[in-house]
């Protein structure tokens, strides 16, 4: 039962305290802000490990092909393998699954250095694959062996 006070006023003796009625507008507004600055972190957060995968599946293809074509120089005869410069870089276009159902295509250019360490023994082969990710980042791998001359023994 509410009192009235000397103005005639009652008191809210009975009734819900401020509390109790609900959030203001302002904390409401507040709330929102918060919640929605959260959601866009969380939405750019996404789509930079979106971008990750992406460059980690490249990467991943870059060093298929370099292991690829070490092991097929390894296994080439001593007399193929013929020492100098860097070789002109070949294209290697691979279709790589874009994550959601659909194939991009990606080209790699792979050139390899073969050196003598110990003439007419062994000799290094180095092998280098670069590609350029699709925000124009310049990428690479490279791999390394050396192969001796099993045909003189």
């Amino acid at each position: 039962m509410a009192k009235l006070n000397a103005t005639g006023r009652t008191h809210g003796l009975t009734g819900p305290s401020r509390r109790q009625r609900g959030f203001s507008l302002i904390e409401v507004t507040i709330a929102f802000t918060i919640l929605g600055v959260g959601l866009l972190v969380l939405a750019g957060a996404q789509l930079r490990a979106m971008g990750g995968n992406q460059s980690g599946r490249h990467l991943s293809q870059g060093s298929l092909i370099a292991q690829n074509q070490l092991e097929q120089l390894v296994g080439s005869s001593w007399s193929a393998l013929i020492p100098g410069g860097w070789t002109p870089p070949v294209t290697i276009a691979t279709t790589v699954d874009d994550g959601r159902g659909g194939a991009t295509e990606q080209n790699y250019l792979a050139s390899w250095l073969i050196q003598d360490v110990i003439p007419n023994e062994t000799r290094s082969i180095d092998i280098r694959v670069t590609w350029t990710e699709s925000d124009g980042r310049a990428r690479s791998v490279a791999a390394s062996t050396f192969r001796f001359n099993r045909e003189n023994l």
